[in-house]
Protein backbone atom coordinates (compact mmCIF):
# COMPACT_ATOMS: atom_id res chain seq x y z
CA UNK A 1 0.00 0.00 0.00
CA UNK A 2 0.99 3.31 -0.71
CA UNK A 3 0.26 6.40 0.40
CA UNK A 4 0.19 9.77 -1.39
CA UNK A 5 1.64 13.32 1.01
CA UNK A 6 -0.40 15.77 0.03
CA UNK A 7 0.75 18.14 2.52
CA UNK A 8 3.91 19.26 5.20
CA UNK A 9 4.48 17.34 8.70
CA UNK A 10 4.27 19.13 11.48
CA UNK A 11 8.31 18.54 12.22
CA UNK A 12 8.88 19.51 8.73
CA UNK A 13 7.06 22.99 9.37
CA UNK A 14 8.36 23.24 12.86
CA UNK A 15 12.07 22.97 10.94
CA UNK A 16 10.99 25.24 8.37
CA UNK A 17 9.98 28.10 11.16
CA UNK A 18 13.49 27.46 12.98
CA UNK A 19 15.27 27.93 9.92
CA UNK A 20 13.81 30.96 8.80
CA UNK A 21 14.12 31.95 12.46
CA UNK A 22 17.51 31.81 12.52
CA UNK A 23 18.25 33.68 9.28
CA UNK A 24 16.13 36.26 10.73
CA UNK A 25 18.18 36.16 13.36
CA UNK A 26 21.54 36.87 11.48
CA UNK A 27 20.17 39.71 9.15
CA UNK A 28 19.16 42.34 11.89
CA UNK A 29 22.28 43.14 13.37
CA UNK A 30 23.57 43.59 9.65
CA UNK A 31 20.14 45.93 9.08
CA UNK A 32 20.95 47.77 12.19
CA UNK A 33 24.94 48.38 10.87
CA UNK A 34 23.20 49.71 7.48
CA UNK A 35 20.91 52.32 9.69
CA UNK A 36 24.00 52.92 11.58
CA UNK A 37 25.78 53.92 9.17
CA UNK A 38 22.74 56.02 7.00
CA UNK A 39 22.66 57.58 10.24
CA UNK A 40 26.45 58.61 10.77
CA UNK A 41 26.87 59.57 6.54
CA UNK A 42 23.60 62.16 7.38
CA UNK A 43 24.88 63.59 10.40
CA UNK A 44 28.56 63.94 8.21
CA UNK A 45 26.45 65.60 5.61
CA UNK A 46 24.72 68.12 7.69
CA UNK A 47 27.75 69.44 9.45
CA UNK A 48 29.61 69.89 6.15
CA UNK A 49 26.56 71.66 5.11
CA UNK A 50 26.55 73.74 8.38
CA UNK A 51 30.25 74.43 7.99
CA UNK A 52 29.51 75.57 3.95
CA UNK A 53 26.69 77.81 5.21
CA UNK A 54 28.92 79.58 7.23
CA UNK A 55 31.76 80.18 5.06
CA UNK A 56 28.50 81.04 2.50
CA UNK A 57 27.86 83.77 5.18
CA UNK A 58 31.43 85.04 5.53
CA UNK A 59 31.93 85.42 2.10
CA UNK A 60 28.92 87.92 1.89
CA UNK A 61 29.56 89.54 5.19
CA UNK A 62 33.66 89.43 6.08
CA UNK A 63 32.96 88.06 9.03
CA UNK A 64 31.10 85.05 10.80
CA UNK A 65 27.60 84.67 12.25
CA UNK A 66 27.64 86.51 15.57
CA UNK A 67 27.01 83.51 18.37
CA UNK A 68 24.70 84.39 20.62
CA UNK A 69 25.43 85.34 23.74
CA UNK A 70 23.84 85.56 27.70
CA UNK A 71 21.13 88.61 27.73
CA UNK A 72 22.79 91.53 29.22
CA UNK A 73 21.48 95.18 29.89
CA UNK A 74 21.78 96.84 26.23
CA UNK A 75 22.25 94.00 24.10
CA UNK A 76 22.07 94.25 20.47
CA UNK A 77 18.55 91.89 19.81
CA UNK A 78 20.74 89.99 17.30
CA UNK A 79 22.75 89.07 20.00
CA UNK A 80 20.90 87.17 21.57
CA UNK A 81 19.71 85.06 18.48
CA UNK A 82 21.69 82.05 17.75
CA UNK A 83 24.68 81.66 14.78
CA UNK A 84 21.99 78.91 13.69
CA UNK A 85 19.08 81.37 12.98
CA UNK A 86 21.53 83.46 10.74
CA UNK A 87 22.83 80.60 8.48
CA UNK A 88 18.98 80.03 7.43
CA UNK A 89 19.50 81.35 4.25
CA UNK A 90 22.14 79.44 3.40
CA UNK A 91 20.26 75.95 4.64
CA UNK A 92 17.78 76.63 1.75
CA UNK A 93 15.62 77.49 4.84
CA UNK A 94 14.97 81.22 3.33
CA UNK A 95 11.41 81.21 4.14
CA UNK A 96 11.98 80.60 7.66
CA UNK A 97 14.41 83.25 7.76
CA UNK A 98 12.07 85.57 6.61
CA UNK A 99 9.48 84.53 8.86
CA UNK A 100 11.68 85.92 12.25
CA UNK A 101 11.81 88.86 13.09
CA UNK A 102 15.01 89.70 14.43
CA UNK A 103 13.83 93.03 16.27
CA UNK A 104 12.32 90.75 18.89
CA UNK A 105 14.32 88.46 21.61
CA UNK A 106 14.03 84.99 20.64
CA UNK A 107 12.20 84.06 23.53
CA UNK A 108 9.47 86.40 23.13
CA UNK A 109 6.04 85.62 21.55
CA UNK A 110 6.45 87.78 19.22
CA UNK A 111 9.72 86.77 17.07
CA UNK A 112 7.91 85.27 14.09
CA UNK A 113 6.60 88.34 11.87
CA UNK A 114 2.80 88.86 12.67
CA UNK A 115 3.23 88.40 15.96
CA UNK A 116 2.29 84.82 15.64
CA UNK A 117 4.28 82.72 18.18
Amino acid sequence: MTRSRSAFTLIELLVVIAIVAVLIGLLLPAVQKVREAAARTQCQNNLKQMSLAAQNFHDVYQHFPYGKSPPYPGAPIYARWSAHSQLLPYLEQGNVYNALDFTHPPNSGDMFSGGAG
